[in-house]
């Protein structure tokens, strides 16, 4: 058996080429339609009719096209050819015809959307006019998100003990420091103090005593449970405390303990938990750490780095169903800039940039 591929538009341009090349003729066995490009190349199998030498070198011999076999073969493939090219053409169709809505649909559950939730929004659509729409599409689907957000109430009424907690590397930190200078021209320094139980994280302290003297606020680090009562005490006449602690993954459960036994020591006082996550998350992760952290009884979510992504459709996938209220956003490093209230409209600004990219 001897196989060769070939190139060409149409079957009988490869039996030409084949013809060409073994002019004695040969018997074709199988072959097999190749896509390149815009191009059509074939894996024929076949087997060349030897050469008989009283005819080999006399061009009036060349074997044409007669055989009733070869003939028939050629049939066939034409026909698996025209067939190929009608269901495909039949598929371009198709997907041509694919209304906006479906679309639309595909491409948010690609991105991180709840398939199950998202065709329950998208069934309220199917009596209306709006379904070849893209933008009434999208705002539709972008109210329905919104109406399941929940924020605080009012993020100008300060906690008066606010402790940040959260994995590793989210910016607990810095937002002690943004969220303090958000409050400072309400507050006197001498009425601010921070508090550092993050002894995980190597110059975890330095860092967030250099923003205590920047700030010029009353600082302290402490390391054991029963100092956190007592410091409290000692700042009873401070109208906010921040209280830094240190990153713990959600499956560290000894950690996880650690934080409540601190609380714990200090069941006195009204502390406000805020759980702080980044948007650069994936939404298996956002909900392995809010269900990990929710025993906490966490009362804020702060979420950061919003700068750091394109994409947060699995961001407000997983805030669909998180019943935390969202107090503020974080939008870069510099603790002097780009802090704001969360708010759905920034959420929505930043959903619908980044869904405009869907094509219908």
């Amino acid at each position: 058996m001897h196989t060769e591929t070939f190139l060409g538009s149409e079957i009988i341009e490869i039996y030409k080429q084949i013809n060409s090349r073994y002019p004695n003729g040969v018997n074709y066995i199988s072959t097999k339609q190749l896509i390149d490009g815009n191009k059509i190349r074939y894996a024929i199998s076949f087997k060349p009719i030897a050469e008989k030498n009283d005819i080999a070198n006399d061009p009036k011999h060349k074997v044409q096209p007669t055989d009733e076999s070869s003939q028939e073969f050629l049939k066939t493939l034409k026909e698996l050819e025209q067939e190929l090219a009608r269901l495909e053409e039949l598929a371009n169709e198709n997907k041509t015809q694919e209304t906006c809505i479906k679309k639309i649909k595909r491409e948010l559950i690609k991105k991180g959307i709840n398939e199950k939730w998202l065709e329950g929004i998208l069934g309220k659509l199917n009596a209306s006019d709006i379904k070849e729409d893209k933008n009434l599409i999208l705002n539709f689907i972008l109210d329905e998100i919104e109406a399941t957000f929940t924020f605080a109430n009012n993020v100008n009424k300060k906690p008066n003990i606010l402790m940040m907690v959260g994995p590793t590397g989210v910016g607990k930190t810095t937002s002690v420091a943004k969220i303090a200078l958000k409050f400072k021209d309400d507050i006197q320094n001498d009425r601010v103090a921070f508090v550092n139980l993050d002894h995980n994280r190597v110059a975890a302290s330095e860092q967030l005593r250099s923003y205590a003297s920047l700030f010029d606020i009353d600082y302290a680090d402490l390391q054991e449970e029963s100092e956190f009562t007592w410091q409290l005490s000692e700042f009873n006449d401070k109208e906010i405390v921040f209280v830094d602690t240190g990153g713990i993954s959600p499956f560290d459960i000894k950690k996880l303990l650690d934080t409540v036994s601190f609380i714990s020591q200090a069941s006195q006082y009204d502390i406000k938990i805020a759980l702080v996550l980044s948007a650069t998350l994936k939404k298996e992760d956002l909900e392995s750490m809010y269900e990990n952290f929710s025993f906490l009884s966490l009362d804020y979510l702060i979420l950061t780095k919003f700068d750091e992504t394109a994409s947060i459709t699995g961001l407000a996938d997983f805030l669909i169903a998180c019943d935390i209220p969202m107090y503020y956003f974080s939008v870069g490093q510099d603790i002097h800039n780009n802090l704001i209230p969360a708010s759905s409209e920034y959420l929505r600004e930043k959903l619908m940039k980044e869904w405009q990219k869907i094509e219908c």
